[in-house]
């Protein structure tokens, strides 16, 4: 099994890449956060899930442990495959996919493709408690654990009704610098200022 590649990156799609290592190319899937990550001709590394099948062996990439842990969490659940669950990483940082399970928010999950209420809401029932242990083990994004943090929640529903998916506002609003004391157009603003850069 492969676990992890090292090499100069080359997109051939938004969601599939080689990966050279010292001239043997691994083609490999990837969520759209991983891809924001990695720039085409440079060295890149990839933690790696292996898929096998009757007919092929299947690698998906990932940047961060954290993406693969939610990845193989996802293909637990019944009627859920990789394609969907890159679909959902895709959409949702894992951490606010796992605050959309803890929470219940049916809505939140049903932002990324191929997920309806049902599957949604399958979802919910079969990884409520694994992620809950998870969860709490290993702690989340500063923006979408701060639960006593009302302004963060109004910023990220602001963001999300200009258009913006909810893995960039969730990314956006993890790298600001807040002390707490800011109001909800404060912290809307500074956010604005780093997704119009980008």
């Amino acid at each position: 099994m492969i676990g992890k590649l090292r090499g100069r990156i080359q997109f051939i799609s938004k969601d599939q890449l080689i990966v050279d290592v010292h001239g043997v190319g691994y083609l490999v899937s990837v969520p759209a956060s991983t891809a924001a990550q990695l720039v085409d001709g440079n060295e890149g590394s990839l933690l790696v899930y292996t898929q096998v099948r009757e007919d092929a062996i299947v690698l998906y990439g990932f940047a961060t442990s954290r993406e693969k842990e939610v990845f193989e969490l996802l293909n637990t659940v019944s009627g859920i495959g990789p394609k969907l669950a890159l679909s959902v990483l895709s959409t949702l940082s894992p951490d606010s996919f796992c605050q959309a399970i803890l929470e219940g928010n049916l809505k939140r999950l049903t932002e990324a493709p191929g997920i309806g209420k049902r599957t949604g809401e399958r979802l919910i029932v079969e990884l409520k408690d694994k992620v809950a242990k998870s969860f709490v083990s290993t702690g989340m994004s500063p923006m979408v654990g701060r639960g006593d943090s009302e302004v963060a929640k109004e910023a990220l529903e602001a963001l999300l009704a200009l258009g913006y998916s909810s893995l960039e506002a969730e990314t956006v609003l993890s790298q600001l610098q807040l002390d707490g004391t800011e109001s909800t157009e404060a912290v809307i603003r500074k956010a604005l200022g780093f997704l119009v850069k980008a």
